[in-house]
């Protein structure tokens, strides 16, 4: 059963820079290498050049100005107001993946705030004279005011240091043809949010062998031992060692119990079978993936460790070290800040927990695969897409960005 795909994230391209430092040039070939991406046309009102523009008047600028959120972001250059817009932005996503032009970074923030989607910021540049160059050989008659406006982008990044791009191209030392691949591979990078226990590991065969040794090493019998696994199926930290010591009159103490146990599960699990090289398959292909738990950090840590998939991942995220549990938002979040990401941006939840993983990825704002290990789905909203294993759903993933 799959469900129907949510509906696509918001895709696109900010080419910051400053003029002549090639954002037509690259704009062309991404065109050229995919015809998904074109120049988003701001509106453009005033004198000069009309070429790659949707001249305006006046009257539609505050047209524009007067309608509740239209304007995501104006300014004014060269004599000229232009107007990133919501009705164009709209068009724009609808027909492929706009490229838009901007000189200032107080404009790209107003894009990545009023219109979020998975932005690629990217910072082409070239040196002073170089610009210059570029200038005077394509003709402007306006080259002075160019070069004014060079130094104000410099000026502009100088005051914001803090903003982060997510590319940044030399194009004085990147061909346009390479800028546009470059950016084309990064934009298709997916955040892939991953469950571990039952996901990536089998944990449940793990922990049934481990309560098996247990109760039949201390003369338990079946009673106890199944008793024992049905509280540690789910979830088995110290509170539930402990309600289990006090219900069963275990041979051990609690702490005594937990520190065997700890280390022995964590030497016993072992990731289902191709999960390790599916995960670097995953990687291969650009996308980001983290790994998103619940459970203690120590032991979380120790069978990440042991399984091999701390090796093969870019990320952990576990909830006894934020203090943030799945479903709640907060722990997706620190995940996708793990490696620099931002939930507005979309991507992927995987997991095997239908409340956990895909309801709560869900409600984070992210697309959701559920392995099922062969289970019918449980009542509430579905997942985009069911995987028997962890491995169909990374070749889904990989799939859905060729």
């Amino acid at each position: 059963m799959n469900a129907a795909p949510a509906a696509p994230a918001v895709r696109g391209v900010i080419l910051y820079g400053p003029p002549a430092s090639g954002k037509d040039t690259v704009t062309r070939a991404l065109a050229d290498l995919d015809t998904a991406f074109s120049l988003f046309s701001r509106v453009k009102v005033g004198p000069g050049r009309s070429a790659g523009y949707r001249m305006g008047t006046p009257e539609r600028l505050e047209e524009l100005r007067s309608s509740d959120g239209a304007v995501v972001y104006e300014n004014s250059r060269y004599g000229s107001t232009y107007v990133t817009d919501r009705p164009g932005l709209d068009a724009a996503v609808a027909a492929g993946v706009p490229v838009m032009h901007l000189g200032q970074v107080d404009g790209v923030r107003a894009v990545l705030d009023g219109y979020p989607g998975r932005w690629l910021t990217v910072l082409l540049w070239c040196p002073r004279e170089v610009a210059e160059a570029r200038s005077a050989g394509r003709g402007d008659v306006d080259t002075p005011a160019r070069l004014t406006a060079w130094d104000a982008t410099r000026a502009d990044l100088d005051a914001n240091p803090d903003f982060r791009f997510d590319l940044t191209i030399q194009t004085d030392e990147v061909a346009p043809e390479a800028a546009a691949a470059q950016i084309r591979q990064t934009l298709s990078s997916e955040l892939v949010l991953v469950d571990f226990d039952d996901t990536l590991i089998d944990r449940l065969a793990a922990v049934t062998a481990w309560v098996t040794r247990y109760c039949a090493g201390h003369g338990l019998g079946p009673e106890i031992e199944q008793r024992m696994l049905d509280a540690m199926r789910i979830r088995a930290d110290l509170d539930v060692i402990e309600g289990l010591c006090a219900e069963l009159g275990l041979p051990e103490s609690a702490g005594e119990l937990w520190s065997r146990y700890e280390p022995e599960l964590a030497a016993a699990v072992t990731p289902f079978p191709g999960v390790i090289e599916a995960l670097a398959a995953v990687r291969e292909a650009g996308h980001q993936v983290v790994v998103v738990t619940n459970g203690g950090t120590q032991i979380q840590r120790a069978k990440l460790k042991a399984s091999g998939i701390a090796e093969v991942v870019d990320a952990v995220c576990i909830s006894g070290a934020i203090g943030v549990r799945k479903p709640e938002r907060g722990i997706f979040e620190a995940a996708a800040a793990s490696v620099g990401r931002d939930l507005a941006q979309g991507g992927w939840m995987i997991g095997d927990n239908a409340d956990l993983d895909v309801t709560g990825g869900r409600t984070a704002g992210l697309r959701t695969i559920w392995i099922s290990h062969g289970r019918n789905w449980p009542d509430g909203a579905e997942p985009d897409f069911v995987a028997w294993t962890a491995i169909e759903a990374f070749a889904h993933v990989v799939r859905g960005t060729q």
